[in-house]
């Protein structure tokens, strides 16, 4: 069962008593209600808030978690609806700024040569844009009725269906192709999302996110192909996996620990320099700074919406205190 919410699994067993008395006097709010009318509820310690076996259990992200489906099927339909219009704007996006060269039939790239390119970096990118499309795809069927379960396994695979998309365009352009790396990048993202949704008290922590900056490369236009958006400014991107220290304090820690405290955590990430004109060349950048998970701010209430909005905002790292590792030495200031 997924944790991604306030609560621990120990407090989930705790509660399973209660859970049997309060599911039978239908006491809780559906989702559709607690977002569109948010109830104030008393302020309790995180390991002391009770959870309900076979009820509805709110996350952190705003959602609701349920053990069977409860599907709205006017708000999956407008949401199916809604998915579908922006990967038509991105796709006709995409033709207009990419795929505006020679194209060929499908072909594949040479999976040594191509995972060797740019340092890796439009990998990390395919895992960071698969992990975010599934978590946010997921939330969306969660809010729709479907099950915390089914949710998080159509959200995996819409991220999925999503990339596979961009990539079958790519094998049909000549200067491109079919990449067998993007597809393990992507296959990792979306599987990184299903393993931490499932096993949450271990990695709900961890969190991919990534910045992004102008790049030297990019004004001095030193890059083979001038940029035509910033995911093609290799040199200016940065992606982290942040961990959050709070996730994994004892219960009775938490219930001590100051709320203003609780987001704060540790950031890792990787960049790469020289790229641009060479990008077989090159070298990477290493960082450790501090890192805010947003979701975790006292400040969103009862808002539902609200804590949507700070789940998705938080896939990028903020400019924090940052040290640099590079061959050009060690460097320290504001990231982002």
């Amino acid at each position: 069962m997924a944790q991604d919410s306030t609560y621990s699994l120990h407090s989930l067993l705790n509660f399973s008593t209660a859970s049997n008395i309060n599911i039978s006097n239908n006491n809780l709010l559906s989702f559709s209600d607690e977002f569109l009318y948010p109830t104030i509820k008393p302020k309790l310690g995180m390991a002391s808030q009770p959870i309900f076996l076979n009820s509805e259990r709110p996350m952190i992200d705003g959602t609701t978690w349920r053990k069977y489906s409860e599907i709205d099927y006017l708000r999956l339909s407008s949401m199916l609806g809604v998915i579908a219009a922006v990967n038509t704007v991105a796709y006709m996006y995409q033709r207009e700024v990419w795929y505006t060269k020679e194209t060929t039939v499908f072909h594949s790239l040479d999976f040594s040569e191509d995972w060797g390119k740019y340092q890796q970096m439009d990998k990390f990118g395919h895992f960071t844009d698969a992990y975010f499309t599934s978590d946010l795809t997921g939330k969306i069927y969660r809010w729709s009725g479907m099950s915390g379960t089914s949710s998080v396994w159509y959200g995996a695979l819409t991220g999925w269906l999503w990339m596979l998309e961009i990539e079958i365009s790519d094998a049909f352009m000549a200067d491109w192709g079919f990449s067998w790396g993007d597809m393990l990048a992507n296959t990792a993202g979306s599987a990184f999302y299903v393993l931490q949704q499932f096993n949450y008290d271990a990695l709900g922590g961890i969190h991919p996110k990534f910045s992004w900056h102008k790049s030297e490369a990019w004004k001095e236009m030193r890059y083979n192909t001038d940029p035509q958006a910033l995911i093609e400014d290799y040199e200016g991107l940065t992606f982290w996996l942040t961990v959050n220290p709070h996730h994994y304090f004892p219960d009775n820690w938490k219930k001590s620990y100051s709320d203003w405290l609780a987001p704060l955590g540790l950031a890792f990430g990787v960049s790469a320099k020289d790229i641009g004109n060479n990008p077989w060349g090159g070298y990477k950048e290493y960082f450790l700074g501090l890192d805010i998970d947003l979701r975790k701010l006292p400040i969103w209430g009862n808002s539902n919406l609200a804590k949507f909005i700070a789940s998705e905002v938080n896939i990028l790292r903020m400019p924090l205190p940052t040290i640099r590792f590079s061959q050009e030495g060690v460097w320290f200031g504001f990231y982002f």
